[in-house]
């Protein structure tokens, strides 16, 4: 998110994250239980190696989920499949590896395969939903979360999402739409047709500044939706300070603009920013997506800011780069403020010390399941403490 005059969260961004992390606990549970179930299936016996081996490849695959390797989760589950491929566990781990992979395809046919063994699979329906809503099927997405919240009505989580996306789709139904080879962009009423175009122009920009940065163009559509400020606010909730967001989607209020400006293009190149990072890990520490997107946004760190940084760092007050691993979300402003300046200042020393391509390096460490510690250490070659060390001395 992208605040209009100070620093700030993206709470968006932390309301999802924070969706990832319970749709994965839930599923480890349903697979924990089915490993346990599985040896009371009629016609499988617990003692056959068959079975023995199913419920290897499906614990291993619900251990690397929970873990975020996705790729070796995948794996694992379709290795459980060519042992016993009638029970919903095995394909409902399969469906969700391959969501978060992007293979949507391949996570629709396993996630409809795991409510045909078991339609009361209510994480299944609940992703369904999630995948038509990365699709932009507002109407197949309610109708998922509609189902998953009849099998478990106390799910107050999502009905609070299944609220937001009805506001959502009463707000766009009427909206047009333009398409790119890289964006699909939605905004309401013929005069916004110029507005549209200066944003998909700065995004391609974007597109080809970060991609070649980072060494990486997303290979799909991201969705950017132009509302009213009024618009902005019923469908997002957001703050009224905020003047962009990520969620998924580039969600942006233009008002009437006409022409490019600075600041508009400041916003749009910081949420671009977080797409690709999500594209490439959906699991990043904090300082290295919020300082990533500021670093290609353009912003300085001001004569004034280097010496309160300067003396913090002599003084020994900078707060630890893992106590901003996490959500910025519960910080005040002042809190906030310095989170993202830190932020900042954290991805810059990558930069000037290692070389940027190392930061793609680190999310590509993320990607593949390692937390902050091993990642920084298999991408800068240093340990977290050693590369948090060096930071600090540039800062004296």
């Amino acid at each position: 998110m992208v605040p209009s005059t100070e620093y700030t969260t993206d709470p968006m961004q932390d309301r999802q994250d924070m969706n990832v992390r319970r749709t994965i606990r839930i599923i480890i549970f349903v697979l924990s239980v089915s490993v346990v179930l599985a040896g009371f299936v009629p016609d499988v016996r617990a003692q056959t190696a068959e079975l023995n081996t199913y419920q290897r490849h499906l614990g291993n695959g619900a251990a690397l989920l929970k873990k975020g390797d996705h790729r070796g989760a995948r794996d694992a589950f379709e290795e459980a499949l060519r042992y016993h491929d009638a029970d919903a566990a095995a394909h409902l781990g399969l469906g969700i590896a391959s969501f978060h992979l992007r293979d949507e395809r391949t996570a629709e046919r396993e996630l409809l395969r795991a409510v045909e063994l078991n339609p009361r699979e209510r994480t299944a329906h609940r992703v369904l939903g999630d995948l038509a809503y990365r699709r932009d099927d507002l109407e197949a997405a309610a109708a998922s979360w509609e189902r998953a919240l009849e099998i478990d009505p106390a799910d107050s989580e999502l009905k609070a999402r299944l609220e937001r996306i009805r506001r959502e789709h009463r707000t766009e139904k009427d909206f047009n739409r333009d398409v790119t080879s890289h964006f699909t962009i939605k905004y309401e009423g013929r005069e916004r047709i110029e507005a549209g175009r200066i944003v998909l122009r700065i995004l391609e920009d974007a597109y080809g500044e970060v991609g070649r940065a980072l060494s990486y163009y997303p290979d799909r559509e991201i969705g950017v939706i132009l509302y009213s400020d009024r618009q902005f606010q019923e469908v997002t909730d957001a703050p009224g300070w905020s003047a962009g967001l990520f969620d998924g989607k580039i969600r942006i209020p233009i008002g009437g603009i006409d022409r490019e400006t600075p600041g508009l293009r400041r916003i749009l190149v910081h949420e671009y920013t977080h797409a690709v990072v999500r594209a490439i890990s959906p699991r990043v520490p904090t300082w290295l997506n919020e300082g990533l997107a500021q670093y290609f946004e353009g912003r300085e760190i001001g004569p004034h800011q280097r010496e309160m940084l300067r003396m913090a760092a002599r003084a020994g007050r900078l707060p630890s780069l893992r106590d901003l691993e996490g959500s910025f979300l519960g910080l005040s402003g002042g809190q906030a403020s310095a989170a993202y300046l830190i932020s900042l200042s954290a991805v810059r020393h990558i930069n000037d010390q290692y070389g940027l391509y190392r930061a793609r390096m680190l999310l590509d460490e993320c990607a593949a399941g390692a937390d902050t510690a091993r990642a920084v250490s298999g991408a800068l070659l240093v340990s977290y403490e050693e590369f948090e060390r060096g930071w600090q001395r540039s800062l004296e």
